[in-house]
């Protein structure tokens, strides 16, 4: 080993090594710290190993900053993570977690004085355990943000107006580090080469890593009772938005960010958030189980007795208050009637008829009631766009359409219809809201400096939440006429389902009125400037880059939508704030100011969509409906990374009493003492020694990022004693859980929730439990 780890020293000194000498150094690295772990009674935090690793991290920093493209493509930066830093942090927080077992058995002692000397002792290794935690976070947030640096640096990802020179001594506080990141232009701009791409994906990556850094540092803090309060996670949500910002297409990052919105109880962002992880151009899987965790929390904080009467300024209950009566109930719906909640729960039946009644008349109340509160002033802007785009992501997810997505029977077309008549019914009372407006500035007869003085104060709020529903039914609209020209020109029940829900609420006959009052409106306030040349359909069905040019190619104001949406995948695979370089684009309409922008937005949307809905009637009526008549599920690539998490209460089963699947804890016979946890994609040029082995992932009922199901299967016999542990960590701490199931329910004889057939009572009641819900 000692001609192994000198062979290893060497190359890292070696400064001229090319991809591939580099590529051979971390693969002897690896082996060398491999035999290192396995050496009889050796010390996993001691100098030797801790060398290995800072060598490794060093191999890494300079293969990241000499070929960005081929380690972007090989995916270096999650390799490294698993390798020289996550493995690590598994490490102390396990010895945490031994030592606190250990407290808590020895306080259970008889002997009063042995109890308390025990109880001390703990308390103090505890704390010399956290210090040692908090000094390796801290090094390793050093080496990633002089990493991130080096690379922006060595690529010119700053704006010339950024500092030239940067001083890596300063960048481990963390001021410096996040107003370098703030200067980081996205990957979403136009005119970047493809090895600046790539660049600026490893610098997302980076930035998440660094926020799980930052949000272990908050989970292992001195004072854990503060864990709801929003301050304490600041430094964690910064370099997960920094990293949004950079490459806002990359759902990782999202699902990360809405991790620490559920340990604030923030359910409307952490909802929004997760949808955005499924919604992105490069979705992140695994935040589809965390929604519904986070749902199931929410459902019942809000659900609890005498919830609704406590005057909250924070959590589940104070989002359920600021917006509308019912909404935490209406996602936790809609989030259990995805394809991908019904394959887990096969006993999940579509909705019923006098269930589907019901869910209608509450949809009715809950749209006026948040339209109500938009024009209001009630409910912020931000808030109403994260509001009104979760409805659009449930459609979108309920209905098939994502870029890829095959429709199954697990599909509900039932459900996915109501989903579209709540999206219909809002846009439609927002539609009117907006043409009252106008027709009443309109009736007074005012000095008007530009049609955008047209709207009231309280018809501005809506117009954003408007543009973005128009723009997705028109990215629908494509996406199905596509879809059947695949299919043989039929269209299939679910998609035909949806475009008639939008019709039959009223949505597409108020786009008509409120294009022609517009267009009225210009003729009367603004009679020099002709109206700027409307995109046709036939255009926009060719080449929705197009479409994408005039929304966000041809002005610079800064719009809280483009902020919050930016990397969205809607269903045509047009990405939100994406705008292609061989795409003209025209001067911009309304200049700097952000609603004559949104007006001309509207107005180009308006008769795109009035265009678009009637060809989409004629081509359903035309073509014919297809069923689905597949039950061949979609597929999930092998190797796909797994998220964690806890335990979590049945789907929802409206009109029907369900029995909840019971759900046992996996184990592995041998844990493991350090885990190898390679990305799923491997490079060819790795050793047989490094290729995962395919094991059971383990339940981690406290981890939350991203876990790599191989775990090594080598391990030291004088390690076991640490791993059990870590055994017992992850099955929550009891004995119990090792055998029985992951959470225990109170035994219903009806089911989980009822769905009511009169609309005078509440939708769905819970019954009231007695004991804890996991357990």
């Amino acid at each position: 080993m000692a001609g192994v780890d000198t062979t290893v020293s060497q190359g890292v000194g070696d400064t001229t090594a090319n991809t591939a000498e580099l590529t051979k150094m971390i693969r002897s690295a690896g082996e060398a710290l491999d035999q290192a772990l396995h050496t009889p009674n050796v010390d996993y935090f001691g100098t030797h190993l801790e060398g290995l690793r800072n060598d490794i991290l060093e191999l890494f920093r300079r293969l990241l900053v000499r070929n960005p493209f081929s380690s972007h493509r090989k995916d270096a930066v999650s390799k490294m993570w698993f390798r020289a830093i996550y493995p690590t942090i598994e490490q102390y927080r396990a010895k945490i977690r031994q030592v606190e077992i250990a407290g808590q058995a020895g306080r259970s002692t008889d002997n009063a004085k042995s109890s308390d000397v025990i109880a001390v002792e703990a308390r103090k290794q505890i704390s010399q355990w956290r210090a040692r935690l908090h000094t390796f976070l801290h090094a390793s947030t050093g080496t990633l943000l002089r990493l991130v640096a080096e690379l922006a640096e060595a690529h010119a990802l700053m704006p010339s107006t950024a500092p030239g020179v940067l001083d890596r001594q300063t960048l481990d506080t963390h001021a410096y580090g996040l107003e370098l990141v703030d200067s980081l232009k996205s990957e979403l701009h136009v005119g970047l080469t493809p090895v600046q791409r790539a660049t600026l994906a490893i610098v997302s990556k980076l930035l998440t890593h660094l926020g799980d850094l930052a949000r272990y540092r908050t989970l292992y803090a001195k004072k854990p009772n503060d864990m709801d309060a929003s301050h304490v996670w600041q430094l964690a949500k910064g370099f997960y938005r920094n990293a949004i910002r950079v490459a806002p297409h990359r759902g990782q990052a999202h699902n990360q960010l809405a991790v620490i919105f559920g340990y604030e109880r923030n359910s409307l962002e952490g909802v929004f958030a997760y949808y955005r992880a499924l919604t992105s151009q490069y979705r992140f899987i695994p935040a589809e189980a965390n929604l519904r965790t986070i749902l199931d929390n929410a459902l019942r904080a809000v659900d609890k007795p005498g919830a609704r009467s406590v005057d909250a300024t924070s959590g589940y209950v104070y989002c359920e208050q600021r917006m509308y009566d019912k909404f935490t109930m209406l996602r936790y719906l809609f989030a259990y009637h995805q394809p991908q909640a019904k394959e887990t729960v096969k006993q999940l039946a579509p909705l019923l008829p006098e269930a589907e009644t019901a869910l209608v008349a509450e949809i009715r109340r809950a749209c006026t009631a948040f339209v109500r509160g938009v024009t209001s002033g009630a409910i912020e802007e931000r808030q109403t766009i994260m509001a009104h785009a979760i409805q659009l992501f449930e459609l979108q997810q309920l209905a098939c359409f994502n870029p890829g997505d095959k429709e199954t029977r697990m599909h509900d077309t039932a459900i996915a219809r109501v989903s579209a008549m709540s999206v219909a019914l809002t846009a439609h009372t927002m539609c009117q809201s907006v043409q009252s407006s106008v027709t009443e500035s309109m009736r007074r007869a005012r000095e008007l400096k530009s049609e955008a003085d047209l709207l009231s104060r309280s018809s501005r709020r809506v117009v954003a939440p408007l543009i973005t529903t128009l723009l997705w039914i028109v990215s629908a609209c494509v996406r199905v006429e596509r879809d059947s020209d695949s299919l043989e020109h039929s269209v299939t029940q679910l998609k035909s389902q949806i475009m008639c829900a939008v019709r039959d609420h009223g949505l597409q006959s108020t786009i008509a009125q409120l294009k022609q009052c517009m267009e009225d409106a210009h003729g009367r306030v603004n009679r020099r400037t002709p109206l700027v040349q409307a995109i046709t359909w036939d255009q926009a069905r060719a080449s929705m880059p197009v479409v994408a040019a005039r929304l966000w190619g041809a002005h610079r104001v800064k719009r809280t939508e483009d902020e919050l949406l930016a990397g969205w995948q809607l269903p045509d695979g047009t990405v939100w704030g994406r705008v292609e370089p061989s795409v003209p684009r025209s001067a911009a309409p309304g200049g700097n100011d952000v609603h004559r922008v949104r007006w001309w937005q509207l107005h180009c949307l308006l008769s795109l969509a009035n265009e678009a809905l009637p060809h989409m009637m004629d081509l359903v009526e035309k073509r014919g409906v297809q069923a689905v008549a597949s039950d061949e599920e979609t597929d999930v690539e092998n190797g796909v990374e797994t998220i964690c998490f806890q335990g979590r209460p049945g789907a929802l089963v409206p009109g029907q009493s369900v029995a909840v699947p019971e759900q046992s804890v996996v184990v592995p016979e041998q844990v493991v003492a350090v885990p190898e946890s390679p990305p799923p994609k491997q490079s060819a040029e790795m050793s047989e020694t490094q290729r995962p082995e395919q094991a059971t992932p383990l339940v981690d009922t406290e981890r939350d990022e991203v876990v790599s199901p191989a775990m090594r299967a080598h391990q030291m016999l004088n390690m076991q004693q640490s791993r059990q542990a870590i055994g017992a960590q992850r099955v929550a701490g009891n004995q119990q859980a090792a055998s029985g199931p992951l959470y225990s329910m109170q035994a219903t004889s009806g089911p989980l929730y009822s769905m009511q057939p009169v609309t005078s009572g509440p939708l769905y009641t819970m019954p009231s439990a007695s004991g804890p819900l996991y357990s």
